[in-house]
């Protein structure tokens, strides 16, 4: 039972970052009017180096929990390795988090200049 609680937990971490970055890549573009208003361009191009900063963010951090759970696999009861690939876990959940974070208070930023 420990075994598919540890897998059904590795399964819902590794598609979190998925789940959560269901959004278009591209959130909206700039009105077309006859004049070009600089702000909404610049809008416009920042929110598209966001969004794929998002992606590549959340491409490495699944690419971090697979080389993790490579390393397990490969460790073969050598506490040493064990160790590295628990460091391996502990860097990746942190860059979930500040991950998060970063993503988060630019939200917040959007929400509260009404971007």
């Amino acid at each position: 039972m420990n075994k598919k609680l540890s897998l059904s937990a590795l399964i819902s971490l590794l598609t979190l970052p998925v789940v959560s970055s269901a959004q278009l890549l591209f959130p909206g573009t700039p009105p077309l009017t006859s004049t070009i208003n600089l702000y909404d361009t610049i809008v416009f191009v920042a929110s598209i180096i966001l969004n794929a900063t998002w992606v590549v963010a959340v491409a490495f951090v699944i690419i971090q929990f697979i080389i993790a759970g490579f390393k397990f696999l490969s460790a073969q009861g050598n506490p040493q390795k064990i160790d590295e690939a628990r460091q391996a876990v502990i860097w990746g959940t942190g860059g979930i988090v500040v991950i998060l974070l970063a993503f988060s208070i630019l939200v917040i930023m959007r929400v509260t200049l009404g971007i």
